[in-house]
């Protein structure tokens, strides 16, 4: 019976070597994450976007800019329906109209030409900045710059818990 419970103890004693050996890698790899990542360069471009946005992303800035895309809807529509009663008004057809418009306004002529997809580029725009307003202001409360040291300094807490483990003897 004495055979067995040394046995046991033993096992108990390398399993514990085995448990502080995890523990030790595992902070060494806590420790090496921010480096192999490339976290102290991407933490300081994601604080600096972060501070970049923080004007803009607003409710009070959202709600305007969606106010702004219903007037652009609406200038969509009279556009619409001014082009064919301007080229009539002008004795031409609209296509008349349309080629003088080219002619001497290219950059008009190719923003009527792009409006309904810019409408649907902007309103996408508008949509995912509206659904993200929140989520961007909580994100905004991270401290991004130091993210990376929370890596390594919780990495090395680990590792030396770990190597205290491993050097503190066992209780018999």
């Amino acid at each position: 019976m004495h055979i067995l419970i040394c046995i046991i103890k033993e096992a108990a004693m390398g399993a514990n070597k085995i448990l502080s050996i995890i523990i030790i890698v595992v902070g060494l790899l806590l420790i090496i994450m921010p480096f192999g990542y490339q976290m102290f360069d991407r933490a300081s471009a994601g604080a600096d976007m972060m501070a970049d946005f923080e004007p803009v992303l607003t409710r009070e800035n959202v709600d305007t800019f969606q106010v702004h895309m219903q007037t652009f809807a609406g200038m969509q529509e009279d556009m619409n329906k001014m082009l064919p009663a301007f080229a009539q008004a002008m004795g031409m057809t609209e296509d008349q109209l349309n080629q003088m418009i080219g002619d001497q306004f290219p950059q008009l002529a190719k923003g009527m030409q792009e409006m309904d997809r810019m409408g649907q580029d902007f309103n996408m725009v508008v949509t995912v900045m509206d659904n993200n307003v929140e989520n961007f202001q909580k994100a905004n409360e991270l401290p991004m710059r130091n993210m990376p040291w929370y890596f390594i300094i919780a990495g090395a807490v680990v590792v030396a818990l770990g190597t205290a483990q491993l050097f503190v003897p066992a209780k018999k």
